[in-house]
């Protein structure tokens, strides 16, 4: 009987199992058959006809973000592959060319200013959406739009925050829009959902890169625990600072203009500000004023787009015949990764 990955896929552990759903971007919980439905599932896709370009969106109405990514041309070629595969190679990102990389307020509104529910009303979303769609994002002319799935309620909280369910109101309209313009001709490309929870724990980190968090006051003058939300942001922009941080022949991101190239330096800015005095930090930013002040939404967008690109790469590498057979005879699913974000 000869070897595929429907008859090879079930005699793989669990834990190996999960492994691979992890390495391919999929939901690593259920039991062994679901698992290997899972995979079987993905690995039938079909791959990228052409280059892929990709879109990738960290949702918000205050702060959506926004990467135009692609790998570069030895990222993309499949023979450039090491024939042995090791488990730090398959959670390495690929050079990828950014070619956009934006923040965006849907919104005029003012932080002290009331709000006022009926600008966040369906039609006012719908509105906002479409802007966006059309005069944005489609103009970038990707092949695939990448979109941060949305989750209902915060930390298991049993109530639902209002700015929730807007923000979930306009991913839906997002997913509309996109799909609309689909269905009548005026783009061809596919949509997906991430979860932010994979990109963060897809990603190693070197703790060193890890911004420090600030000591917060609560009740009686106690120190106050850092949320779950606040140390996945800070691990993030570590990922991404130890990838701005590599040499040239290195370097995971190439920018694929001078305004990315200026964007990156004043990315590096903000992060090295800490170690340098106010006055050095104010004259080297007096050029970039627009620069938003928020870093986690421009890093949020760009680790969702490499992490989904290596997804791709890891998919159409390992649920083959030929490297199945190979991980089954080795030991690279034993050697998990575990990243910071597991210890939370």
């Amino acid at each position: 009987m000869p070897s595929t990955p429907e008859t090879l896929l079930p005699k793989f552990k669990v834990a190996h199992l999960k492994q691979l759903a992890s390495l391919c971007g999929a939901k690593t919980s259920g039991l062994k058959t679901e698992l290997v439905e899972r995979l079987l599932s993905i690995s039938q896709l079909p791959a990228p006809k052409t280059q892929p370009l990709v879109l990738s969106i960290d949702m918000g109405i205050r702060n959506l973000g926004y990467s135009l990514l692609s790998p570069t041309a030895a990222s993309s070629g499949r023979k450039k592959k090491p024939a042995s595969l090791t488990a730090e190679a398959l959670r390495s990102p690929l050079r990828i060319n950014l070619h956009a990389w934006q923040r965006r307020e849907l919104f005029d509104i003012s932080p002290d200013d009331p709000v006022d529910p009926d600008q966040f009303s369906p039609a006012s979303l719908a509105i906002a959406a479409d802007r966006l769609v059309r005069q944005d994002l489609l103009p970038l002319k990707p092949t695939h739009v990448v979109i941060e799935r949305q989750r209902w309620r915060n930390q298991g909280a049993a109530g639902i925050l209002e700015w929730t369910v807007r923000v979930n109101t306009l991913e839906a309209m997002l997913h509309a829009s996109l799909r609309t313009s689909r269905e009548l001709g005026y783009w061809d490309g596919d949509v997906t959902s991430v979860s932010p929870a994979n990109v963060a724990r897809f990603w190693p980190v070197d703790p060193e890169d890890v911004p420090k968090s600030k000591a917060r006051k609560g009740v009686e003058g106690k120190a106050r625990k850092e949320s779950k939300s606040m140390q996945s942001k800070r691990y993030k922009i570590g990922v991404l600072t130890g990838w701005l941080k590599r040499e040239s022949k290195d370097q995971v991101i190439l920018p694929g203009n001078d305004d990315i190239e200026n964007a990156i330096q004043q990315f590096r800015l903000r992060l090295g500000g800490a170690r340098k005095s106010k006055s050095r930090v104010a004259e080297e930013f007096s050029a970039y004023e627009a620069w938003p002040r928020k870093l986690d939404d421009l890093t949020d967008c760009l680790l969702q787009g490499v992490a989904w690109l290596k997804w791709e790469e890891n998919r159409a590498l390992l649920l083959n015949e030929k490297k199945l057979l190979e991980l089954l005879d080795s030991d690279i699913l034993d050697k998990e990764i575990v990243t910071p974000l597991d210890e939370i």
